[in-house]
């Protein structure tokens, strides 16, 4: 079933998209703290801007459907060329260690910002408290239970069965789980963050399992890539009428049950969306350099290391911020956690031990350098 001419060789921009998919969620998080985020740490004294908003809860919906259908795609071809041991050890080295050394620390930061914020003092009974949370981890459990509960040959069976779908009975399909999930979720949305999980896992399992039946059937892309499902004018549309029901939502103050309505039709367009992303990115010749090669490599300690800073920001920024510049607030909150953030991974760098628990390759010195210090 393994097409050779798909991702015959490593694509930089595939890998390019997974990082940008994740760093988004840097500038999503510092959005949050504009009026009309329920349940946030901080919410600033700001000025709505809901046009903004809208495109950010909008950009939301599909981001996470994204990446998750590329870390599917990629977990099948790591597994087809290499086998499920090197695979299974891959994943415990590049998710299931750094999950373990940010949990180790990330929930504790978050509780002493949070009483900051609140100006509660600090207790020991809430910094175990604190670690009932997951934050913004929640994704590294999902591909962990992705990656080690579900075994590979039931990916490979669910491959087989997509395979026999017709193209919109397959987004048709894959439409329907998702939405199945999401009820499922918003049922069981008081029971614990713990408990919420297990659908949203779900959830965005079906995702995986798409992206790993393409890279399995990927002989069949050329007619999927034709579908006129992919029009660039359809997918356009669908765009943007996703993007008129967030905006609707927040402009009429929508609060009831029907505030998920446009979850439920950006649904559609983020089932289409992450084929029509990955058949567009990986046409890309984009050519390795420097920066490109940064933003991938440090892309998922600049994540990790961004939530806590973000939201202190917010925090931070208000008062100096005048309240008619919303947006100019949450992208400055935003590049400053950028830019902390990536000074957090270049320290972390530049140590081996803490290279390898944050799931980064330690930095080697060339022949020529290691010849010159003995030298």
């Amino acid at each position: 079933m393994e097409h050779r001419t798909f991702l015959s060789k490593r694509n930089i921009g595939l890998d390019f998209l997974r990082a940008i998919l994740i760093l988004e969620g840097v500038l999503y998080h510092a959005a949050r703290s504009l009026p009309g985020s329920n349940n946030w740490y901080y919410v600033a004294d700001k000025n709505q801007a809901d046009i903004f908003s809208a495109i950010i809860e909008f950009i939301h919906t599909f981001r996470m459907e994204a990446f998750f259908f590329l870390s599917g795609m990629f977990s099948a071809m790591v597994f087809a060329r290499k086998g499920a041991q090197f695979f299974l050890n891959n994943r415990c080295k590049r998710v299931l260690l750094p999950l373990v050394a940010s949990f180790a620390f990330i929930p504790g930061v978050m509780y002493v910002i949070t009483a900051a914020i609140k100006g509660e003092a600090l207790s020991l009974e809430g910094v175990l408290h604190g670690y009932t949370y997951l934050h913004h981890l929640w994704f590294l459990v999902s591909l962990s239970a992705m990656s080690f509960l579900i075994p590979g040959r039931w990916y490979n069976r669910l491959a087989q069965g997509m395979r026999r779908l017709p193209f919109l009975a397959l987004v048709i399909a894959l439409i329907v789980a998702c939405n199945v999930f999401f009820v499922v979720k918003f049922l069981v949305k008081d029971s614990g963050e713990f408990i919420s999980l297990i659908p949203v896992t779900a959830r965005f399992a079906v995702y995986y399992a798409a992206g790993y039946a393409l890279y399995l059937n990927s002989d069949k892309i050329p007619q999927i890539s034709q579908s006129w499902l992919l029009n660039n004018w359809l997918v356009a549309a669908l765009g943007l009428i996703s993007l008129l029901a967030f905006y609707v939502v927040l402009h009429q103050h929508i609060t009831s049950s029907l505030k998920y309505v446009p979850v439920l039709i950006s649904s559609v367009f983020s089932v289409v969306f992450s084929y029509w992303l990955v058949f567009t990115f990986e046409k890309l010749r984009m050519k390795e350099n420097a920066l490109v090669k940064g933003i991938v490599d440090s892309a998922l300690v600049i994540y990790i290391m961004h939530y806590p800073l973000v939201i202190t920001g917010a925090w931070l920024l208000d008062d100096y911020i005048p309240d008619n510049l919303s947006v100019t607030y949450v992208f400055i909150n935003t590049l400053v956690a950028l830019c902390l953030s990536t000074l957090l991974y270049l320290v972390i760098k530049q140590f081996s031990a803490l290279s390898v628990l944050f799931g980064l390759k330690p930095t080697t010195k060339s022949p020529s350098s290691l010849a010159n210090q003995k030298g």
